[in-house]
């Protein structure tokens, strides 16, 4: 079922973010689109960001979405709500009352929840942007655009998240007059999809070092667990201590493939 939404653009919007680059992004947007100048717009970052200085540094305020008293003021001030990677749950009182937007590094309805582009390394699930209306439940409302990355079988989670990063900015260019005035139609997801949490995944990153699979599998679970120099994939000894485990993938590319060649030449024609 398909809904479309009629144009009008809000006075007030409330971004609410825990992502800096995208918080950044967003607010270049509503200096630099025209239609957009008037519209008012507070930033904040969620009560569970771990490191907020960044956010503060853009001069984003704390916002504690299991406050009632600060989801009674938002829906008092606010005409519209956008979630960029917040890491706070939206209490249904909020989605209820005021129009709320996720942008999320998903395909909904598949891999919801935690870290979407880690379980779709490991589940081979579609991976890419869900950029849709937010409900009761975690991203799981009416979607508005959407769009699918590839991932590459030498991708890490770290490649693979930078490759939605760029995704979400290019529909936010693509559709921000069209997101914040609700000019836009929507479509429900065709299932409930997969939801994984924060405990499915750090029960990942306890490696089992005992467990049979494929090479594939366990390369495919070493990449997805690899985001930079985060410490997630790890191994306890006999003395139970923590040893962590990144992998490095270099792919071979074609000035390489012509190197080779010209020396197996090389050894052919001596």
């Amino acid at each position: 079922m398909i809904e479309n939404h009629t144009k009008q653009l809000p006075s007030a919007i409330l971004v609410i973010s825990d992502n800096p680059e995208l918080s950044q992004h967003f607010m270049r947007l509503m200096e630099n689109v025209p239609e957009l100048k008037g519209i008012q717009m507070k930033l904040c970052y969620s009560a569970k960001n771990p490191q907020p200085e960044a956010m503060a540094a853009l001069g984003a305020k704390s916002s504690d979405l299991r406050d009632s008293l600060t989801v009674d003021d938002i829906i008092a001030t606010t005409d519209l709500v956008f979630s960029l990677h917040c890491k706070q749950i939206f209490p249904e009182k909020l989605v209820t009352h005021v129009r709320c937007i996720n942008v999320h590094p998903g395909v909904n309805p598949y891999n919801r929840g935690w870290f979407p582009q880690v379980f779709s390394i490991m589940n081979k699930l579609p991976a890419g942007v869900t950029i849709h209306l937010m409900d009761n439940e975690v991203d799981h409302g009416a979607i508005i655009y959407q769009s699918v990355i590839q991932i590459a079988e030498s991708d890490t989670s770290f490649e693979v998240y930078r490759k939605i990063i760029a995704e979400e900015k290019t529909l936010l260019d693509q559709n921000i007059i069209n997101l914040i005035s609700g000019d836009y139609p929507t479509t429900c997801p065709e299932s409930e999809g997969n939801y994984n949490s924060i405990a499915d995944f750090r029960k990942c990153c306890e490696l089992d070092l005992d467990k049979t699979g494929s090479l594939r599998e366990h390369i495919d679970l070493l990449r997805s667990l690899t985001h930079g120099t985060l410490k997630n994939a790890f191994f306890k000894d006999a003395q139970g201590r923590k040893h962590y485990i990144r992998v490095q993938i270099e792919s071979q590319d074609s000035s390489f493939e012509e190197e080779n060649n010209n020396d197996e030449k090389k050894y052919v024609s001596a």
